[in-house]
Protein backbone atom coordinates (compact mmCIF):
# COMPACT_ATOMS: atom_id res chain seq x y z
CA UNK A 1 0.00 0.00 0.00
CA UNK A 2 2.73 2.44 0.96
CA UNK A 3 4.45 1.88 -2.37
CA UNK A 4 1.40 3.12 -4.26
CA UNK A 5 0.76 6.04 -1.93
CA UNK A 6 4.35 7.23 -2.34
CA UNK A 7 4.17 6.89 -6.11
CA UNK A 8 0.87 8.74 -6.40
CA UNK A 9 2.13 11.59 -4.24
CA UNK A 10 5.34 11.89 -6.26
CA UNK A 11 3.40 11.79 -9.53
CA UNK A 12 1.02 14.56 -8.48
CA UNK A 13 3.92 16.62 -7.15
CA UNK A 14 5.61 16.27 -10.54
CA UNK A 15 2.36 17.14 -12.32
CA UNK A 16 1.83 20.27 -10.25
CA UNK A 17 5.03 22.16 -9.39
CA UNK A 18 3.08 24.32 -6.92
CA UNK A 19 1.91 21.32 -4.89
CA UNK A 20 1.94 21.73 -1.12
CA UNK A 21 3.19 19.24 1.48
CA UNK A 22 1.27 19.27 4.73
CA UNK A 23 1.07 17.03 7.76
CA UNK A 24 0.87 13.60 6.14
CA UNK A 25 -0.72 14.85 2.91
CA UNK A 26 0.12 16.34 -0.47
CA UNK A 27 -2.17 18.93 -2.10
CA UNK A 28 -2.00 19.52 -5.86
CA UNK A 29 -4.32 22.07 -7.45
CA UNK A 30 -5.04 21.87 -11.17
CA UNK A 31 -7.31 23.37 -13.84
CA UNK A 32 -10.39 21.28 -13.02
CA UNK A 33 -10.08 21.03 -9.23
CA UNK A 34 -7.65 19.83 -6.57
CA UNK A 35 -6.25 16.49 -5.44
CA UNK A 36 -5.06 15.43 -2.00
CA UNK A 37 -3.04 12.27 -1.45
CA UNK A 38 -2.91 11.17 2.17
CA UNK A 39 0.61 9.85 2.77
CA UNK A 40 0.40 9.01 6.47
CA UNK A 41 -2.07 8.00 9.12
CA UNK A 42 -1.70 11.19 11.18
CA UNK A 43 -3.47 13.50 8.72
CA UNK A 44 -6.35 15.43 10.32
CA UNK A 45 -9.69 14.99 8.57
CA UNK A 46 -11.01 18.47 9.30
CA UNK A 47 -7.85 20.13 8.00
CA UNK A 48 -7.76 18.03 4.84
CA UNK A 49 -11.43 18.61 3.98
CA UNK A 50 -10.97 22.38 4.34
CA UNK A 51 -8.18 22.54 1.72
CA UNK A 52 -8.69 24.33 -1.64
CA UNK A 53 -12.10 25.71 -0.57
CA UNK A 54 -12.91 27.21 -3.97
CA UNK A 55 -12.32 23.97 -5.89
CA UNK A 56 -13.81 20.51 -6.17
CA UNK A 57 -11.51 18.40 -4.03
CA UNK A 58 -10.74 14.70 -4.44
CA UNK A 59 -8.98 13.05 -1.50
CA UNK A 60 -7.24 9.69 -1.93
CA UNK A 61 -7.32 8.01 1.50
CA UNK A 62 -5.60 4.65 1.96
CA UNK A 63 -5.56 4.96 5.76
CA UNK A 64 -9.28 5.15 6.58
CA UNK A 65 -8.95 8.61 8.09
CA UNK A 66 -12.02 10.14 6.46
CA UNK A 67 -14.40 7.19 6.77
CA UNK A 68 -15.02 4.56 4.12
CA UNK A 69 -18.79 4.58 3.73
CA UNK A 70 -19.80 8.22 3.76
CA UNK A 71 -21.58 9.90 0.82
CA UNK A 72 -19.27 10.87 -2.03
CA UNK A 73 -16.84 7.98 -1.53
CA UNK A 74 -15.50 5.41 -3.97
CA UNK A 75 -13.60 2.31 -2.81
CA UNK A 76 -10.97 0.80 -5.13
CA UNK A 77 -8.25 -1.83 -4.61
CA UNK A 78 -4.59 -0.83 -4.53
CA UNK A 79 -2.60 -3.42 -6.48
CA UNK A 80 1.11 -4.22 -6.65
CA UNK A 81 3.07 -6.40 -9.05
CA UNK A 82 6.45 -7.78 -8.04
CA UNK A 83 9.38 -7.69 -10.49
CA UNK A 84 9.29 -10.49 -13.02
CA UNK A 85 9.16 -11.48 -16.66
CA UNK A 86 6.16 -10.36 -18.66
CA UNK A 87 4.46 -12.62 -21.19
CA UNK A 88 2.66 -10.51 -23.76
CA UNK A 89 -0.50 -11.98 -25.22
CA UNK A 90 -0.89 -12.20 -28.98
CA UNK A 91 -2.63 -9.08 -30.20
CA UNK A 92 -3.46 -7.14 -33.33
CA UNK A 93 -2.61 -3.94 -31.47
CA UNK A 94 0.69 -2.17 -32.04
CA UNK A 95 1.93 -0.33 -28.94
CA UNK A 96 4.36 2.56 -29.05
CA UNK A 97 5.92 4.84 -26.46
CA UNK A 98 4.75 8.35 -27.23
CA UNK A 99 7.59 10.70 -28.08
CA UNK A 100 5.94 13.68 -29.78
CA UNK A 101 3.01 16.04 -29.26
CA UNK A 102 0.85 14.43 -31.95
CA UNK A 103 1.14 11.03 -30.30
CA UNK A 104 0.48 12.58 -26.90
CA UNK A 105 -2.69 14.21 -28.17
CA UNK A 106 -3.88 10.87 -29.57
CA UNK A 107 -3.17 9.11 -26.26
CA UNK A 108 -4.81 11.89 -24.26
CA UNK A 109 -7.98 11.70 -26.34
CA UNK A 110 -8.19 7.93 -25.87
CA UNK A 111 -7.84 8.38 -22.09
CA UNK A 112 -10.37 11.21 -21.83
CA UNK A 113 -13.02 9.45 -23.91
CA UNK A 114 -12.18 5.86 -23.04
CA UNK A 115 -11.89 6.06 -19.25
CA UNK A 116 -13.85 8.42 -19.40
CA UNK A 117 -12.76 11.61 -17.64
CA UNK A 118 -15.89 13.83 -17.47
CA UNK A 119 -13.95 16.80 -16.11
CA UNK A 120 -11.98 16.91 -19.38
CA UNK A 121 -14.89 16.34 -21.76
CA UNK A 122 -15.30 17.45 -24.41
CA UNK A 123 -11.65 16.66 -25.02
CA UNK A 124 -9.32 19.56 -25.66
CA UNK A 125 -5.67 19.12 -26.44
CA UNK A 126 -3.44 19.50 -23.41
CA UNK A 127 -6.31 19.69 -20.93
CA UNK A 128 -5.55 16.41 -19.16
CA UNK A 129 -1.94 15.88 -20.23
CA UNK A 130 0.03 19.00 -21.14
CA UNK A 131 2.79 18.60 -23.71
CA UNK A 132 5.59 19.02 -21.18
CA UNK A 133 4.85 15.66 -19.50
CA UNK A 134 7.01 14.09 -22.22
CA UNK A 135 10.04 15.83 -20.77
CA UNK A 136 9.34 15.28 -17.10
CA UNK A 137 11.54 12.76 -15.26
CA UNK A 138 9.82 9.44 -14.65
CA UNK A 139 6.95 9.93 -17.12
CA UNK A 140 6.26 7.57 -20.03
CA UNK A 141 3.11 7.59 -22.18
CA UNK A 142 1.91 4.52 -24.07
CA UNK A 143 -0.43 4.34 -27.07
CA UNK A 144 -1.92 1.24 -28.68
CA UNK A 145 -3.03 1.42 -32.31
CA UNK A 146 -5.04 -1.09 -34.33
CA UNK A 147 -2.65 -3.11 -36.45
CA UNK A 148 -4.75 -2.74 -39.57
CA UNK A 149 -5.66 0.94 -39.84
CA UNK A 150 -3.45 2.45 -37.16
CA UNK A 151 -6.37 4.00 -35.32
CA UNK A 152 -5.73 4.80 -31.63
CA UNK A 153 -7.39 2.16 -29.46
CA UNK A 154 -5.91 2.18 -25.93
CA UNK A 155 -3.52 4.30 -23.88
CA UNK A 156 -1.99 4.82 -20.44
CA UNK A 157 0.90 6.54 -18.75
CA UNK A 158 3.41 5.34 -16.18
CA UNK A 159 5.39 7.22 -13.57
CA UNK A 160 8.65 5.97 -12.06
CA UNK A 161 9.45 7.57 -8.70
CA UNK A 162 12.68 5.62 -8.23
CA UNK A 163 11.05 3.05 -5.95
CA UNK A 164 8.18 1.73 -8.08
CA UNK A 165 6.42 2.40 -11.38
CA UNK A 166 2.80 3.51 -11.19
CA UNK A 167 0.32 2.77 -13.96
CA UNK A 168 -2.29 5.48 -14.51
CA UNK A 169 -5.37 6.06 -16.65
CA UNK A 170 -5.21 2.82 -18.64
CA UNK A 171 -8.19 3.17 -20.98
CA UNK A 172 -9.61 1.64 -24.14
CA UNK A 173 -12.08 3.32 -26.49
CA UNK A 174 -15.51 1.62 -26.41
CA UNK A 175 -15.35 0.47 -30.02
CA UNK A 176 -12.05 -1.34 -29.40
CA UNK A 177 -12.84 -3.12 -26.14
CA UNK A 178 -12.57 -6.91 -25.75
CA UNK A 179 -9.87 -7.01 -28.44
CA UNK A 180 -6.83 -7.11 -26.18
CA UNK A 181 -5.90 -3.45 -26.65
CA UNK A 182 -5.71 -2.59 -22.96
CA UNK A 183 -3.75 -5.76 -22.21
CA UNK A 184 -1.30 -4.95 -25.01
CA UNK A 185 -0.63 -1.49 -23.58
CA UNK A 186 -0.27 -2.83 -20.03
CA UNK A 187 2.09 -5.67 -20.88
CA UNK A 188 4.24 -3.38 -23.04
CA UNK A 189 4.60 -0.96 -20.14
CA UNK A 190 5.45 -3.82 -17.76
CA UNK A 191 7.98 -5.29 -20.16
CA UNK A 192 9.77 -1.94 -20.33
CA UNK A 193 10.85 -2.35 -16.69
CA UNK A 194 10.74 -6.07 -15.76
CA UNK A 195 13.02 -5.56 -12.75
CA UNK A 196 10.73 -3.02 -11.05
CA UNK A 197 7.70 -3.17 -8.80
CA UNK A 198 4.54 -1.80 -10.42
CA UNK A 199 1.52 -0.36 -8.65
CA UNK A 200 -1.91 0.94 -9.59
CA UNK A 201 -5.47 1.51 -8.42
CA UNK A 202 -7.93 -0.78 -10.18
CA UNK A 203 -11.45 -0.11 -11.32
CA UNK A 204 -13.90 -3.00 -11.04
CA UNK A 205 -13.77 -3.50 -14.80
CA UNK A 206 -9.97 -3.61 -14.85
CA UNK A 207 -9.45 -5.94 -11.90
CA UNK A 208 -9.45 -9.24 -13.90
CA UNK A 209 -6.90 -7.86 -16.36
CA UNK A 210 -4.54 -6.75 -13.62
CA UNK A 211 -4.83 -10.01 -11.70
CA UNK A 212 -4.03 -11.97 -14.86
CA UNK A 213 -0.95 -9.77 -15.39
CA UNK A 214 0.43 -10.65 -11.95
CA UNK A 215 -0.91 -7.82 -9.78
CA UNK A 216 -2.21 -8.61 -6.29
CA UNK A 217 -4.40 -6.53 -4.00
CA UNK A 218 -2.33 -4.73 -1.35
CA UNK A 219 -4.94 -2.47 0.23
CA UNK A 220 -7.90 -0.22 -0.46
CA UNK A 221 -7.99 3.42 -1.49
CA UNK A 222 -11.11 5.38 -0.64
CA UNK A 223 -11.66 8.45 -2.82
CA UNK A 224 -13.70 11.25 -1.29
CA UNK A 225 -15.15 14.00 -3.47
CA UNK A 226 -15.91 17.31 -1.75
CA UNK A 227 -17.64 20.11 -3.66
CA UNK A 228 -16.35 23.69 -3.41
CA UNK A 229 -16.94 25.29 -0.02
CA UNK A 230 -16.91 28.83 -1.40
CA UNK A 231 -18.34 30.39 -4.49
Amino acid sequence: MGMHVGNAAAMWASKGPDSVRGDDYLLAEHDTGARVILVGGAARAAEVLALAPRRTLIVEDAFGILGAHEPGTLRMPIMVRRPGRVVAAASRVRVEEVRDEAGLAAAERVIVDGFPLPAHQPWRRGGAMPADVLGRPGWRVWLGRCDGDGEPAAAAYTFDDGTAVGVYWLATLPEHRSKGAGRAVLTTALAAAPDRHFTLIATEAGLPLYESAGFAVAGTSVWHTRPPLEG
